[in-house]
Protein backbone atom coordinates (compact mmCIF):
# COMPACT_ATOMS: atom_id res chain seq x y z
CA UNK A 1 0.00 0.00 0.00
CA UNK A 2 1.32 3.68 -1.10
CA UNK A 3 2.75 5.36 1.84
CA UNK A 4 0.53 8.29 3.20
CA UNK A 5 1.39 11.92 2.41
CA UNK A 6 3.31 13.98 5.18
CA UNK A 7 1.57 16.31 6.93
CA UNK A 8 2.12 19.71 6.48
CA UNK A 9 3.23 20.10 10.15
CA UNK A 10 5.52 17.06 9.83
CA UNK A 11 7.30 18.49 6.71
CA UNK A 12 7.91 21.63 8.81
CA UNK A 13 9.30 19.99 11.93
CA UNK A 14 11.39 17.73 9.66
CA UNK A 15 13.06 20.70 8.19
CA UNK A 16 13.36 22.52 10.86
CA UNK A 17 15.12 19.12 12.35
CA UNK A 18 17.16 19.34 9.30
CA UNK A 19 18.56 23.12 9.38
CA UNK A 20 18.93 22.41 13.34
CA UNK A 21 21.83 19.66 12.19
CA UNK A 22 22.72 21.81 9.84
CA UNK A 23 23.43 24.26 12.45
CA UNK A 24 25.29 22.42 14.31
CA UNK A 25 27.51 20.71 12.29
CA UNK A 26 28.00 24.16 11.33
CA UNK A 27 28.80 25.57 14.60
CA UNK A 28 30.74 22.43 15.45
CA UNK A 29 32.91 23.11 12.02
CA UNK A 30 33.54 26.82 13.18
CA UNK A 31 34.35 25.90 16.97
CA UNK A 32 37.07 23.15 15.61
CA UNK A 33 38.39 25.86 13.36
CA UNK A 34 38.80 28.55 16.00
CA UNK A 35 40.36 25.51 18.63
CA UNK A 36 43.17 24.69 15.40
CA UNK A 37 43.87 28.49 15.29
CA UNK A 38 44.01 29.34 19.00
CA UNK A 39 46.05 26.41 19.69
CA UNK A 40 48.52 27.60 16.41
CA UNK A 41 48.38 31.18 17.83
CA UNK A 42 49.87 29.91 21.13
CA UNK A 43 52.42 27.40 19.47
CA UNK A 44 53.53 30.31 18.28
CA UNK A 45 53.62 32.63 21.57
CA UNK A 46 55.31 29.97 22.64
CA UNK A 47 58.37 29.67 20.31
CA UNK A 48 58.50 33.53 20.17
CA UNK A 49 59.04 33.42 23.88
CA UNK A 50 60.94 30.26 23.81
CA UNK A 51 63.18 32.07 21.17
CA UNK A 52 63.37 35.23 23.60
CA UNK A 53 64.28 33.24 26.04
CA UNK A 54 67.53 31.57 24.03
CA UNK A 55 68.42 34.81 22.86
CA UNK A 56 68.27 36.42 26.50
CA UNK A 57 70.29 33.38 27.47
CA UNK A 58 73.11 33.83 24.57
CA UNK A 59 73.65 37.67 25.36
CA UNK A 60 73.74 37.04 29.38
CA UNK A 61 76.39 34.06 28.23
CA UNK A 62 78.31 36.32 25.78
CA UNK A 63 78.44 39.19 28.51
CA UNK A 64 79.39 36.98 31.07
CA UNK A 65 82.20 35.62 28.93
CA UNK A 66 83.45 39.65 28.20
CA UNK A 67 83.31 40.46 31.42
CA UNK A 68 85.73 37.69 32.71
CA UNK A 69 87.84 38.03 30.10
CA UNK A 70 88.06 41.93 30.75
CA UNK A 71 88.25 41.35 34.70
CA UNK A 72 91.46 38.95 33.71
CA UNK A 73 91.91 35.61 36.03
CA UNK A 74 90.96 35.93 39.66
CA UNK A 75 93.45 33.57 40.81
CA UNK A 76 95.94 37.26 41.54
CA UNK A 77 98.28 34.41 43.49
CA UNK A 78 99.77 33.45 40.58
CA UNK A 79 99.91 36.67 38.82
CA UNK A 80 103.94 37.77 38.03
CA UNK A 81 105.10 41.02 39.23
CA UNK A 82 103.83 44.21 37.81
CA UNK A 83 105.50 45.87 35.38
CA UNK A 84 107.08 49.11 36.56
CA UNK A 85 105.79 52.21 36.31
CA UNK A 86 105.49 54.36 33.18
CA UNK A 87 108.34 57.17 32.83
CA UNK A 88 108.26 57.61 29.09
CA UNK A 89 107.00 61.37 27.96
CA UNK A 90 107.49 60.46 24.47
CA UNK A 91 104.15 58.49 24.50
CA UNK A 92 101.32 60.07 22.84
CA UNK A 93 99.45 57.98 25.24
CA UNK A 94 100.93 58.64 28.69
CA UNK A 95 99.21 61.34 30.94
CA UNK A 96 99.99 65.04 30.61
CA UNK A 97 100.63 67.52 33.05
CA UNK A 98 101.05 71.11 33.79
CA UNK A 99 101.49 73.72 36.25
CA UNK A 100 98.57 75.49 37.13
CA UNK A 101 98.05 79.15 36.69
CA UNK A 102 96.88 81.70 39.29
CA UNK A 103 92.73 81.49 38.21
CA UNK A 104 92.68 77.83 37.82
CA UNK A 105 94.54 77.03 41.32
CA UNK A 106 91.74 79.29 43.57
CA UNK A 107 90.80 76.92 45.95
CA UNK A 108 86.92 77.59 45.69
CA UNK A 109 85.53 75.21 42.51
CA UNK A 110 84.50 77.71 40.05
CA UNK A 111 84.16 77.50 36.01
CA UNK A 112 88.21 78.14 35.63
CA UNK A 113 88.29 75.23 38.11
CA UNK A 114 87.12 73.16 34.59
CA UNK A 115 89.06 74.35 32.23
CA UNK A 116 93.30 73.44 31.62
CA UNK A 117 94.62 76.77 33.25
CA UNK A 118 98.09 75.76 31.79
CA UNK A 119 100.40 78.35 33.37
CA UNK A 120 102.85 80.21 30.97
CA UNK A 121 106.41 80.46 31.27
CA UNK A 122 107.23 77.04 33.71
CA UNK A 123 109.34 74.47 33.14
CA UNK A 124 107.67 71.30 31.87
CA UNK A 125 106.41 68.70 34.36
CA UNK A 126 107.58 65.18 33.42
CA UNK A 127 106.20 61.57 34.37
CA UNK A 128 110.11 61.15 36.67
CA UNK A 129 108.70 64.05 38.19
CA UNK A 130 105.38 62.96 38.89
CA UNK A 131 107.01 59.59 39.92
CA UNK A 132 109.25 61.75 42.63
CA UNK A 133 106.27 63.00 44.39
CA UNK A 134 105.31 59.54 44.70
CA UNK A 135 102.69 59.47 41.60
CA UNK A 136 103.38 56.56 39.90
CA UNK A 137 101.52 55.94 36.43
CA UNK A 138 100.55 52.46 34.82
CA UNK A 139 98.52 52.46 30.98
CA UNK A 140 95.80 49.77 31.73
CA UNK A 141 93.83 47.60 29.00
CA UNK A 142 90.27 47.89 29.76
CA UNK A 143 90.03 44.82 28.25
CA UNK A 144 92.38 42.94 29.90
CA UNK A 145 92.96 43.80 33.65
CA UNK A 146 95.73 41.76 33.87
CA UNK A 147 98.36 44.56 35.16
CA UNK A 148 95.66 45.95 37.41
CA UNK A 149 95.48 42.47 39.18
CA UNK A 150 98.92 42.13 39.26
CA UNK A 151 99.45 45.81 41.09
CA UNK A 152 96.66 44.63 43.76
CA UNK A 153 98.37 41.49 44.49
CA UNK A 154 101.77 43.29 44.78
CA UNK A 155 100.11 46.44 46.97
CA UNK A 156 98.01 44.31 48.88
CA UNK A 157 94.47 46.50 48.18
CA UNK A 158 92.17 45.20 49.77
CA UNK A 159 89.05 47.16 48.94
CA UNK A 160 87.54 49.22 45.98
CA UNK A 161 84.26 51.29 44.91
CA UNK A 162 83.45 53.05 41.42
CA UNK A 163 82.46 56.82 41.56
CA UNK A 164 80.46 58.13 38.38
CA UNK A 165 80.83 61.80 38.61
CA UNK A 166 79.12 64.82 36.41
CA UNK A 167 77.28 67.68 37.22
CA UNK A 168 73.77 66.48 37.19
CA UNK A 169 74.28 62.33 38.06
CA UNK A 170 76.52 64.03 41.33
CA UNK A 171 75.29 66.20 43.43
CA UNK A 172 77.24 69.80 43.77
CA UNK A 173 78.13 68.66 47.70
CA UNK A 174 80.81 65.96 46.47
CA UNK A 175 81.75 67.83 43.74
CA UNK A 176 83.19 70.41 45.93
CA UNK A 177 84.63 68.02 48.28
CA UNK A 178 86.41 66.20 45.81
CA UNK A 179 88.16 70.04 44.59
CA UNK A 180 88.97 71.19 48.05
CA UNK A 181 92.59 70.06 48.65
CA UNK A 182 93.35 67.05 51.00
CA UNK A 183 95.55 63.73 51.21
CA UNK A 184 94.17 60.45 52.39
CA UNK A 185 95.55 58.02 55.28
CA UNK A 186 95.98 55.37 52.67
CA UNK A 187 97.84 54.32 49.64
CA UNK A 188 95.08 54.97 46.44
CA UNK A 189 94.90 53.53 42.91
CA UNK A 190 92.76 55.15 40.70
CA UNK A 191 91.52 53.96 37.46
CA UNK A 192 89.82 56.13 34.73
CA UNK A 193 87.09 53.55 33.15
CA UNK A 194 85.68 56.04 30.89
CA UNK A 195 85.32 59.86 30.41
CA UNK A 196 88.21 62.33 31.85
CA UNK A 197 88.92 64.53 34.98
CA UNK A 198 91.62 66.35 36.16
CA UNK A 199 94.04 65.07 39.47
CA UNK A 200 95.87 68.51 40.82
CA UNK A 201 98.43 67.46 42.80
CA UNK A 202 100.88 69.43 45.15
CA UNK A 203 104.77 70.11 43.66
CA UNK A 204 107.78 70.15 45.72
CA UNK A 205 107.47 73.80 45.96
CA UNK A 206 103.82 73.39 47.06
CA UNK A 207 102.30 75.03 43.86
CA UNK A 208 99.25 73.30 42.01
CA UNK A 209 100.44 70.70 39.37
CA UNK A 210 97.73 69.29 37.14
CA UNK A 211 97.33 66.06 35.81
CA UNK A 212 94.88 64.94 32.80
CA UNK A 213 93.70 61.35 33.37
CA UNK A 214 91.63 59.73 30.84
CA UNK A 215 90.17 56.12 30.02
CA UNK A 216 92.88 53.36 31.15
CA UNK A 217 95.32 55.97 32.97
CA UNK A 218 95.80 54.83 36.04
CA UNK A 219 97.46 56.46 39.34
CA UNK A 220 98.84 55.66 42.50
CA UNK A 221 98.39 58.24 44.92
CA UNK A 222 100.66 57.78 48.45
CA UNK A 223 99.25 58.65 51.59
CA UNK A 224 99.65 62.44 52.93
CA UNK A 225 99.86 64.00 50.05
CA UNK A 226 98.06 66.74 49.47
CA UNK A 227 95.81 66.40 46.28
CA UNK A 228 92.27 67.33 44.53
CA UNK A 229 90.57 66.14 41.67
CA UNK A 230 87.76 68.02 39.44
CA UNK A 231 86.03 67.03 36.20
CA UNK A 232 87.24 68.70 33.27
CA UNK A 233 85.04 70.39 30.24
CA UNK A 234 83.60 67.28 29.09
CA UNK A 235 81.92 66.86 32.14
CA UNK A 236 82.00 62.91 33.03
CA UNK A 237 84.48 60.62 34.38
CA UNK A 238 83.82 57.15 35.89
CA UNK A 239 86.71 55.84 38.50
CA UNK A 240 87.48 52.71 40.17
CA UNK A 241 89.49 53.41 43.32
CA UNK A 242 91.29 50.93 45.28
CA UNK A 243 92.37 51.51 48.63
CA UNK A 244 94.86 49.26 50.92
CA UNK A 245 93.49 49.64 54.36
CA UNK A 246 90.52 51.98 54.43
CA UNK A 247 87.40 50.53 53.24
CA UNK A 248 86.35 53.89 51.44
CA UNK A 249 87.21 57.18 50.80
CA UNK A 250 88.43 59.34 54.18
CA UNK A 251 89.76 62.63 53.53
CA UNK A 252 91.98 64.76 55.68
CA UNK A 253 91.21 68.33 54.49
CA UNK A 254 94.55 70.72 54.52
CA UNK A 255 92.00 73.24 56.35
CA UNK A 256 91.64 70.82 59.63
CA UNK A 257 93.98 71.20 62.23
CA UNK A 258 95.57 67.81 62.55
CA UNK A 259 96.56 67.54 58.94
CA UNK A 260 99.98 68.82 59.04
CA UNK A 261 100.71 66.63 62.82
CA UNK A 262 98.66 63.56 61.22
CA UNK A 263 101.44 60.61 61.02
CA UNK A 264 100.48 59.93 57.31
CA UNK A 265 101.40 63.53 56.60
CA UNK A 266 104.20 63.51 58.67
CA UNK A 267 105.28 60.43 56.44
CA UNK A 268 105.18 61.24 53.38
CA UNK A 269 107.16 64.72 54.22
CA UNK A 270 110.06 62.50 55.50
CA UNK A 271 109.55 61.01 51.90
CA UNK A 272 109.91 63.57 49.87
CA UNK A 273 112.73 65.31 51.91
CA UNK A 274 114.64 62.28 50.87
CA UNK A 275 113.86 62.88 47.07
CA UNK A 276 111.64 59.98 46.09
CA UNK A 277 108.68 59.27 47.61
CA UNK A 278 107.89 56.40 44.76
CA UNK A 279 111.55 54.90 45.62
CA UNK A 280 110.71 55.36 50.06
CA UNK A 281 107.70 53.55 49.30
CA UNK A 282 108.55 50.73 47.16
CA UNK A 283 106.87 51.48 43.93
CA UNK A 284 109.47 50.49 41.05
Amino acid sequence: MADEPSSPDAKKREEEEIRARDAKRKKEEEDRKRKIEEEKKADAKREQQEKLKRLEEERRRLKAEEEAKRMGSDKIVDLPPPPPSLVDDSDPLSIKSWHLDDEASKPTLRIASLKPGKKTGMPRTTLAILKELGVSYFRINLNDFTVLNCYVKERLYKHLDEIKVSQTCKDESFIEKWFSEHFNEDEQLRLVTDGSCYHDIRSKGDTWVRVHLKAGDCIVLPAGMYHRATLDEDDFCSILRLFRDAQRWTPVFRSEKKAENHPARLLYTKQLKKGNVSVEMGVK
